[in-house]
């Protein structure tokens, strides 16, 4: 079956949601501390220096989200799915159920 074709099963769609989990989690990663930094610098705990650090480590952390998101779909599950200490819990949590097969008579 093509990916294309796979995207309308039920495998597809939960594969989708945890694509689009995932991403949310790894853009969580890289933009919080940026949001924690800017919120610093607008209380005038936190200098120009150290906003620009901070702006700094999001574009390093930009480059491995990339590289993950422009795999192939089936490439891109097994990479999620490796990381095993996210993945773990968001499979357990959002188990996929297996649709009864039918015998044919």
């Amino acid at each position: 079956m093509s990916e294309k074709r796979r995207r309308d099963t039920p495998e597809g769609a939960w594969e989708q949601a945890l694509i689009d989990a995932y991403y949310d989690y790894r853009w969580h990663q890289v933009l919080d501390p940026l949001a924690a930094a800017v919120k610093c610098w607008e209380a005038g705990d936190l200098d120009h220096v150290d906003l620009a650090r901070a702006a700094g480590l999001v574009r390093k952390g930009m480059s491995p989200i990339d590289d993950i998101f422009s795999e192939k779909r089936a490439m891109l599950v097994r990479l999620i799915e490796f990381d095993e200490e996210w993945s773990g819990p968001w499979i357990a949590a959002h188990p996929l159920l297996e649709t009864p097969s039918v015998e044919a008579d």
